[in-house]
């Protein structure tokens, strides 16, 4: 599948080019295609798997909005904590259904490598892709 990223905020786009960033709002001239960027960032840190792929978990019932046909998507960045220091932390979580996107959680030093999304889709596929400042991004999938 083809790769684009945004020169203005990092978000990938999975199949083409958006018009525009759904993140930024950049126009789609800001994205390059880039096929093998998470096979790069896995070059930077040949190790550093255990401390990059989010680990998914799918919980069907969602705690926070009951009423609603939900499914929780809790999200941890490394089988190993990544750290979160200034010089080295995770800058952005992003989710998608099937490829497209859905929503950005932005992280500081000061915060953990996790997030929950709470997903209004209840089948398909989420993939969550994360931004290392240091190793670039990383993804995993998992079945809704």
């Amino acid at each position: 599948m083809s790769v684009f990223i945004c020169g203005g905020c990092g978000h990938v786009a999975f199949g083409a080019a958006p018009e525009a960033c759904p993140v930024c709002g950049a126009p789609k001239s800001a994205f390059s295609q880039n096929d093998k960027v998470f096979e790069e960032s896995a070059e930077k840190s040949k190790e550093g798997a255990v401390k990059h792929i989010p680990s998914i978990q799918i919980n069907k019932h969602c705690g926070m909005v009951p009423e609603n046909e939900c499914i929780d998507v809790l999200v941890r960045v490394g089988e190993t904590l990544h750290p979160m220091t200034e010089e080295h932390y995770i800058q952005f979580i992003d989710a998608y259904v099937d490829h497209k996107f859905v929503s950005r959680a932005f992280l500081t030093p000061a915060m953990n490598p996790a997030i929950i999304f709470h997903l209004g889709n209840t089948s398909g596929k989420v993939q969550i892709v994360e931004s290392c400042n240091l190793h670039g991004v990383w993804q995993a999938e998992a079945d809704l």
